[in-house]
């Protein structure tokens, strides 16, 4: 199928725009960041690991010296959530997820020194269409965000953590590890590291209880489990600055799916951003013409 990959990183994104849905109504629930990370970190880590049992229980097997490359993964995946989420608390969710999608700005920098990566024109235009149409779809250029120093530094944070995900997730893609390998040990060592944090006396009752428990459930296949597994696969055999910049759909999926489930309305510069977000997707799929 002909952009398969392009396609798996925009269903990804799609799942991901969707977790506001889960954590709104988990939050509400009496929940704190830390027991729905904890929550979602667990299940990607046992859908993972059944999914490398049914594959072979040779899947498991890593070699010591790619030990700390794993461990940064996990760590990193924990990291950029946890100020994303403490963003959202500090200042807005419009200014958490305008900050956490300047990745790309990073994504770019780093691909330039650790996989040498080619800094086009193209990708140069849709970086800025996507930021320009992100900061429209949250509202920071109207005005109509709350803004905090903290809240933006937490968002910049994020937004360099996720980076960082992008780049250790495309190194281990190069050493050999299948997409089922690098989620399951990096989601296993996010959930190991958050119950060191947190504990798991906030996420116990959520997980007892039947009506939650399916909710906690819908939550890591939706917005865990398969966008990790999308996202990873297609990011082992395109860039990973090009994979994080059609990441960017995720923000006007959440805006969308804000609307629909919580009647959030959507300004006039709010279409104007998902419009530009759509054109960036669009010009870092245009193949240009040789020569």
């Amino acid at each position: 199928m002909k952009h398969k990959h392009e396609l798996a990183v925009l269903l990804a994104a799609c799942g991901w725009g969707l977790i506001g849905l889960f954590t709104r109504r988990l939050g509400a629930l009496g929940l704190g960041s830390g027991d729905i990370l904890l929550v979602r970190a667990c299940g990607c880590a046992l859908f993972f690991a059944a999914a490398l049992a049914l594959r072979g229980l040779s899947g498991f097997a890593v070699r010591p010296r790619d030990l700390p490359l794993l461990t940064a993964f996990g760590l990193t995946t924990l990291f950029f959530t946890y100020c994303y989420y403490r963003s959202i608390a500090l200042a807005s969710m419009s200014v958490a997820c305008t900050l956490m999608f300047t990745a790309p700005v990073f994504v770019m920098i780093m691909s330039l020194f650790v996989f040498h990566e080619r800094f086009s024109r193209q990708k140069l235009i849709s970086l800025f269409l996507a930021l320009g149409g992100v900061a429209l779809v949250s509202g920071l250029v109207s005005g109509g965000a709350a803004f905090s120093a903290l809240g933006a530094l937490f968002g910049l944070l994020s937004g360099l953590g996720y980076a960082l995900y992008n780049i250790f997730s495309k190194l281990l893609s190069q050493r050999g590890y299948t997409v089922w390998q690098i989620n399951f040990y990096g989601w296993f060592i996010c959930a190991v590291f958050c119950a060191l944090i947190w504990g798991f006396r906030g996420a116990a009752p959520a997980v007892a209880d039947g009506a939650e428990r399916w909710l906690c459930f819908w939550m890591v296949l939706i917005s865990g489990f398969t966008p990790a597994l999308l996202y990873n696969w297609a990011l082992g055999s395109m860039e990973a600055s090009r994979a994080s910049m059609m990441g960017t759909l995720e923000p006007v999926v959440a805006t969308v799916a804000g609307a629909a489930a919580f009647h959030e309305s959507i300004s006039p510069a709010g279409f104007a951003g998902i419009a530009l977000v759509l054109a960036a997707v669009a010009v870092l799929n245009i193949k240009r013409r040789k020569a």
